[in-house]
């Protein structure tokens, strides 16, 4: 017995050298269930196509990049037998995805990356992403109207906007996902967050916008924020650095938090029926009112947790 321990253990060291070797060799590293096992193929490819407004993807396990370029094309990279669908109809480019298959072996692939590409001089009209664990990254691109939904309420997909126009985000849901909004001007905004979501704004500027939080995180950095509403439960609010404009109205329930670091507002407006305001290290108890006449108004409430101002 004790040999055939012996004898297994070497076998098992030289498969897994023999593995090695054929990966740094550049070989097929998966192998994959689709109507029987097959080797994984990987595609590597830029396609052209006709011009389009607007785009619909829907599918789960694929990252998807939208960006600027010098024409309208799509390029796809991942394993051959999980890249999506795709045609242009109507000025609409629809990308559908696969499911992923099950994986056997070492598998390198990883997701599909989708990149989607619109000429410098050119916007979009409507985007609607309804994913399931994923990123989707927007790049450099104007966007009249954009939807995102989680396809899979246990598998959402993360969502990052740098550089960006977005005119309306008429709906934006989180499930357990990451919201990032950097160097972009985002109007008309409504956001559900939930299941320890993270939404982080930085060197932004937000018009409009309603967020909804539950058991998540909202952080706003170096940013302007006109006309903001805020429903919290069991979630936490940082701003550093914020320049509030017109009446922001955040609400706060169920060991709320909110913390405020070197803001800008002509009137503060914070109450809290179980907790304390805390302003510049001073402890006002329930409540602390400062011009609350003003235009430019931070309103803060709570039913029950701290609203610290630093």
């Amino acid at each position: 017995m004790r040999k055939y321990f012996v004898t297994g253990f070497y076998l098992l060291i030289i498969g897994g050298i023999l593995l090695l070797g054929g990966i740094l060799l550049g070989a097929n590293t998966s192998v994959v269930w689709d109507h029987g096992f097959k080797v994984a193929q990987k595609v590597d490819e830029t396609y052209p196509l006709n011009n389009f407004k607007n785009v619909y993807v829907e599918g789960q396990d694929a990252n998807v990049n939208f960006k600027l370029g010098d024409r309208y094309k799509i390029h796809i990279d991942g394993d051959k037998s999980q890249a999506p669908s795709y045609k242009v109809k109507k000025d609409t480019l629809t990308i559908n995805g696969k499911k992923n298959n099950k994986h056997v072996g070492v598998n390198v692939l990883g997701h599909v990356k989708v990149t989607i590409t619109i000429p410098m001089n050119k916007t979009l009209d409507n985007v609607n992403l309804r994913l399931a664990n994923g990123t989707v990254n927007i790049n450099d691109v104007t966007i009249n109207n954009l939807v995102k939904t989680a396809k899979d309420m246990d598998y959402d997909a993360n969502l990052y906007i740098t550089d960006a126009t977005i005119n309306n985000l008429e709906k934006i849901n989180l499930y357990d996902a990451t919201f990032n909004v950097a160097n972009s001007k985002i109007n008309n905004m409504t956001l559900v967050a939930s299941q320890y979501s993270d939404v982080i704004m930085k060197n932004s500027t937000l018009v409009k916008t309603s967020i909804n939080l539950n058991e998540s995180t909202l952080k706003v950095k170096q940013s302007n924020l006109d006309t903001m509403n805020s429903l919290a439960n069991h979630s936490r609010i940082t701003m550093d650095k914020v320049v509030f404009m017109n009446k922001n109205d955040f609400r706060l329930f169920s060991n709320g938090h909110f913390t405020g670091s070197d803001v800008t507002a002509d009137g503060l407006d914070l109450t809290t029926a179980d907790g304390v305001v805390r302003v510049m290290d001073k402890n006002y108890g329930h409540e602390y009112q400062n011009k609350v006449d003003a235009s430019n108004l931070l309103s803060v409430k709570a039913t029950k947790g701290s609203i610290t101002m630093k």
